[in-house]
């Protein structure tokens, strides 16, 4: 009810000015046939059918004129020149414009990269032919991996865990101790299943060589330093050129974004002070990424997907 309240007061300072059939007045204020309407429209359709009877209808008018005598006795009892009133009207406009300008940026950068999958972006099937050719094998024999991973921000740091994993130590017990991803630490390390194409290329180009229970040495991405032990490798049925189309348009479409990006960036000079980034303090709870690659972009596009996983599954 108070959620209904605070609509019913922000809409009710324009009642006066609508056409129509007078229903109500309160004092000069008039409340129209057409204002009521609008309202009505605006309310949720689970309560309309209750709108639709006269008792219904009763209740309706009755918390209209109830919110225009509150509003037209404060607005004579001078209340709108309060200063914590004013201060929380224009917070609310400011934040309205933000969220306007953000609304606006949002729509341009959705419509404009809908318009690039037509277009720059697009995927021909004879390129999702050559590249199930070329990638056979991962389709025809492919494999899911579980592995481990301990995450850290600096190569000295992953040195340290690789010579502690070498020595003799748990690996799940440096993982829990020394990664900066602690989702899986929690888990001591362990991330999966997984199949190429669902993690960074860096990662898998790593950890699939390797044999059970084997130990990478230190691996390099965009998140930091890694260390990697393979744990189990299970080989999964075929999946035919049909099945993995989907999969492989995505993947294919993400890489000719990636290279669009990289020379859009290019074309205005981009520079990032990543010194300054990371002096920008986050909250002790916030968690860290994994392996996986970031999506932000992707998952409002549907621009990236693993090569054939979905296909698989």
């Amino acid at each position: 009810m108070k959620k209904a309240l605070a609509l019913v007061c922000l809409f009710a300072v324009v009642s006066g000015c609508s056409k129509g059939k007078t229903i109500a007045t309160v004092g000069s204020e008039t409340i129209t046939a057409d204002t009521v309407q609008k309202r009505i429209n605006e309310t949720p359709p689970v309560y309309r059918n209750f709108l639709s009877t006269p008792a219904g209808k009763k209740q309706f008018i009755d918390l209209l004129v109830r919110e225009r005598a509150v509003i037209e006795s404060a607005k004579q009892s001078g209340f709108e020149n309060r200063k914590e009133y004013k201060e929380t009207l224009s917070q609310f406009e400011q934040d309205q414009k933000r969220r306007l300008k953000e609304y606006k940026e949002s729509l341009l950068m959705e419509t404009y990269l809908q318009d690039l999958r037509s277009s720059d972006l697009k995927v021909t099937g004879a390129e999702i032919d050559k590249y199930y050719s070329e990638h056979a094998n991962d389709y025809l024999h492919p494999a899911e991996v579980v592995a481990r991973h301990i995450l850290v921000p600096t190569k000295e740091e992953a040195e340290k865990a690789l010579e502690r994993v070498n020595k003799g130590e748990d690996f799940a017990k440096v993982a829990a101790e020394m990664s900066t991803d602690s989702v899986s630490a929690k888990r001591g390390g362990e991330i999966g299943p997984f199949r190429k194409g669902d993690l960074l290329p860096e990662f898998e180009a790593a950890v699939f060589p390797l044999k059970n229970g084997q130990v990478s040495g230190v691996v390099q991405t965009q998140f930091g330093y890694h260390v990697i032990k393979k744990v189990s490798e299970k080989v999964l049925p075929a999946v035919n050129a049909e099945q993995a189309k989907e999969g492989i348009s995505r993947f294919l479409e993400k890489e000719k974004f990636d290279k669009w990006l990289e020379q859009t960036k290019n074309k205005f000079g981009v520079h990032v002070d990543y010194d300054a980034m990371n002096a920008v303090p986050v909250a002790k709870d916030a968690t860290p990424p994994s392996a996986m690659p970031p999506d932000a972009i992707s998952q409002a596009r549907q621009s990236v997907a693993p090569r054939h996983a979905k296909a698989a599954k």
